[in-house]
Parts: structure tokens; sequence; C-alpha cells
């Protein structure tokens, strides 16, 4: 069963952004970069899809990969209204910049913790009474 609500908003667009970043860090490998060079300057006219050649493998991967992208950015968009709107309803700059730190940006609570000269554990609580204060289950 699907997580609704504001709390939920927040989770699915840290976990979009986690994966969007995965699949850009898997294109990263695949692409050797320079254009018209790597795999974007390939083509398929020598030998057909399916093929076990290598490096039309990898093109086939950077092809899905892309694809991938794609529709993961179509996802962040369609979220992003919601979550910013709910972020920006925080008055408090601090309370805001947490979450906009973990949700958006992707940051541990460790790191959180370091910005704000804490530790780890006041940082997940105070992430924690940010969200019971703000959007309470």
């Amino acid at each position: 069963m699907e997580k609704t609500g504001k709390r939920a908003i927040l989770e699915s667009y840290r976990s979009a952004m986690f994966e969007k970043a995965a699949i850009e860090k898997q294109m990263e490998l695949l692409h050797i970069g320079g254009e018209p060079g790597g795999l974007h300057g390939l083509s398929y006219d020598r030998e057909g899809r399916g093929t076990n050649e290598p490096v039309l493998a990898a093109v086939q991967a950077l092809e899905g990969l892309e694809e991938r992208l794609v529709r993961q950015v179509k996802e962040i968009d369609a979220l992003a209204k919601s979550f910013w709107g709910l972020v920006m309803s925080v008055p408090d700059g601090r309370d805001r910049s947490v979450l906009i730190s973990y949700y958006a940006n992707g940051e541990s609570d460790a790191i959180i913790a370091v910005t704000l000269g804490m530790n780890s554990l006041s940082a997940f609580r105070l992430r924690h009474k940010i969200l019971e204060k703000y959007f309470p289950e």
C-alpha cells in the first residue's frame, strides 16, 4: 500500500532524486566523453540489435539509461510543485534548510549535523521534530 500525505511527498521526492543520481552515475560510467566520440558517436550501421558486440551492447545500455533518466526527470517535475510548496510553507529558515538538505539535496543526518554544529543523533531528532511540527501524521 502506497503512503499518501505530506510526508510521503517529501520521501518520494528524496527517493526520486536518489534514483536520478544513480542513473546519471551509470551513464557517466558508460560515456567516455567528448562529442561525437564516446558511445554517443557510435551507431548500429554495422551490426544489428541484440548483438554480442560489447560496444553495441554498451550503446544499447546507454540508450536504456537515457530513457530511464527522461522518465525520472518527469517524475521529479511532477512532484516538484507539491514538494517545494510544502518546504516553502515552513516559516523557520533553519527548519526549511534542514528539509531542503535532507530531502532535496539527499544529505545524511551526519552531514546536516556538521553544518549545524551538532551530532548526528541531534540532527536526526531535529529533523523528526520539524516533521512533527509542520507535517503531523
